[in-house]
Parts: C-alpha cells; structure tokens; sequence
C-alpha cells in the first residue's frame, strides 16, 4: 500500500500537535449520525480539479500488489484512556480485556498528561502514548460563548515514562499556536514518533489559520472521534472536521485522517458516557510496535466507523478503493479532488485517476450511515 513520496518523507518525524478538549469531565456526547460527506471548504481551499481524471467502478481486481508477506491489515485505535486519566474508572487491565474480546490487534493508551506503563499481551500490542491536555478558558483566537479552551495533542510511541502526573503547560500562555507549539516541545522531549491533534472543533477551539500554523508539526488530526459527532459536523458558521482537514491538505500540508472512539467507558452493553469502540483505524503493517508507528506516520492505513476495505490504495497513477468481500449492505464511494466531492459511484469498488495537481481521497459510505475514509493522494 503506498501513498507517494510525501507520505515516505514523513514518516517517523518526531512532532506533536494537540488540539481542542478530549473527553474530559466537562465535555458533552451527543449520538447524532454521522452527515453525508459534502464538506464545506473554506475559501483556503485550491479549487482546480483536473478536468481528465475519471472516476469509473471497477470489479476488484483479481491480481493486486502483493505486499510483503508479513505486513497484513491491524485494527487498532490512537486514542484510549483508562483510570490513571482521573475521567475513566476503568482499571487499565479492564480496558485491555475490553480490547482483546473485541478483536483488536493494537491500542495507544493515551492518559491525560501521564504515561501509563502497560506491556503488550499476546492478543493486543500496547503502545505506550499519553494525550497531553491543557484545560482552561480565553484563549485566543476565541471559540465558543463559554470561553473554554481545549488543547489537546496524542504524543504515540513515547519513549519517556515520567512517574507523575506531567505537567507541561503555560497556563498564562493565552494563544492558541503557542500553546500547541509547547505541547509539540513536550511531545519531543518523550520521545513521540506520531503526534495527532485531538477533535478540532470542540468549542469551535480550531480555525484554518491555527491548523496551517501548526499542521505541519503533525501526522494525524481527528476527522471523526466518536465522542464529538456535534462538533466533528460543524455547522452554519464553522467548518466541519473534513472541510478543515481538506484546508490543510489544500495548502499542501501532508497529514493524515483518523477516526477514534477516545474511550473512557468499557460497558459489555455498550453504555457509558464515552463508550469504547466507535472509531478505529486499519494499519497496513507487521505486527510490531514500530512497524505499526511507521505506516501510521506515513499514512498507510485507512480510518472507519464500521466499513471494512480490501483495497485502499494508489496504483500506478490512480487512488483504488474496494469494499471487503461478503456484506450485503449497499456503499457509496466518494471521491473527494482538491476540497470537493467530484464524482460518486454506487458499489464495492472504484477507482479515481490521480489529478495532476492536488490531491484525491476517498470516503466510502454505507446504507446504515457508516463510513471509512481513505487518504489523500498526489502525484
């Protein structure tokens, strides 16, 4: 699976970006659905799409590019917590349990502002991380009425363990940039060799202007934690999640998309006030700590919400998606050129030339509303 000599060259930078509340004690889930993928771009966003790239469905095709023997398809998630986060009561070999019953390959334990020791087991890879959290009010620019400021940056595979809670902020730093710039600091000096940035959008805490100035200090920004599906839309004066994403790729920043369920709630029946499992990632990887990191940093890998993928990936000069074999639901892939939804095909495959400049993804949708998104391409 390869996404092109951008994706190569970012792979294993050690950076860190952090961005709006996780789910702290304060933050308010809501159940609504995913929307439609028809994301609203900013003016930011390069609007040329190559008038001869034709998306077309396609059968799967039958002999793909076969990858070394070892690297296989790893379910995980960059975003979990447990007990020593002080919003979970979870005991961290509960959340472990919770993973391995649930068929996950690996998980990132993500406390707030600490590093929890955990090995791996013979099911589940452990990757240590820890989600460093800045929680106070005024910063600028502004978000929301309420005046609440979330910084929040995922640090993935540190090699630092403090013993105590960290603590690592400025709490008389006001701007936004700064702040995310600390914790980007803080992340290096533990040693991080993936950063991603938190739910953008809650309390409207992410504008274009902050994303391109510290989008580029990151790998990963959520696109669709599942604990934030109000703020991930968007609405009439704000962006969505996607359309900031979308921003941020049009201005050339490389950084790729994930879903997570920024777990705090590990309930058999699925309850909880941030319920485990809702958003995740498939890593194209040996099932090694580094090896996972490395695709994770050079986006090998495709985020979901319930749609599993056979194929997500560049071949020769075109983006090539297809549906895992074997579900009876219908799906719809959208290809997404430059910030705008240019064509969509109905089926379990398709295939998008890439465009001679800017980029190309995909998200493939299905008839019960969940989704995969796959990463951008250029050439």
């Amino acid at each position: 699976m390869s996404f092109g000599p951008r994706a190569s060259r970012r792979a294993l930078r050690v950076t860190i970006v952090g961005l709006l509340g996780c789910s702290a004690p304060d933050t308010q889930r809501t159940t609504a659905p995913t929307p439609p993928v028809t994301p609203v771009i900013a003016d930011a966003l390069v609007a040329a799409v190559d008038a001869d790239a034709v998306a077309v469905a396609v059968e799967p095709d039958a002999g793909p590019t076969t990858p070394p023997s070892d690297e296989v398809w790893l379910r995980g998630t960059t975003h979990v917590h447990a007990k020593p986060s002080g919003d979970s009561v979870a005991p961290v070999p509960d959340v472990i349990r919770w993973y391995e019953r649930h068929r996950y390959d690996f998980i990132v334990l993500t406390d707030h502002n600490r590093v929890t020791p955990v090995a791996s087991t013979p099911q589940l890879i452990v990757i240590p991380g820890i989600e460093l959290t800045h929680n106070r009010k005024g910063c600028e620019p502004a978000g929301d009425d309420s005046g609440n400021c979330r910084i929040h940056v995922n640090a993935l595979g540190v090699t630092g363990q403090p013993a105590d809670k960290l603590e690592w902020t400025d709490y008389s730093e006001k701007q936004r940039v700064a702040l995310y710039q600390k914790a980007f600091a803080t992340a290096r000096q533990l040693g991080a060799s993936v950063v991603q940035i938190n739910h953008p959008q809650y309390y409207w805490g992410m504008t274009t202007d902050v994303l391109f100035a510290i989008g580029k200090d990151a790998q990963l920004v959520e696109i669709a934690n599942q604990q934030f599906n109000k703020w991930n839309a968007g609405d009439a004066g704000h962006l969505s999640t996607e359309a900031l994403w979308d921003a941020a790729l049009a201005k050339g920043i490389p950084i790729w998309g994930v879903a997570t369920d920024d777990a705090h709630d590990y309930q058999d029946d699925g309850g909880g006030k941030y319920p485990a499992g809702g958003g995740w990632v498939m890593v194209k990887a040996r099932r090694d700590p580094p090896a996972i990191l490395a695709a994770l940093a050079a986006g090998r890998f495709y985020s979901s919400t319930g749609v599993t993928l056979s194929r997500a990936e560049r071949s020769g000069d075109e983006l090539v998606v297809e549906v895992a074999p074997g579900t009876p639901n219908q799906h719809t892939i959208a290809f997404i050129e430059n910030g705008k939804t240019v064509v969509t095909v109905n089926g379990l495959s398709a295939k998008r030339a890439v465009p001679r400049t800017g980029y190309v993804r995909a998200v493939v949708t299905r008839d019960d509303g969940k989704q995969a998104w796959v990463q951008p391409v250029r050439l």
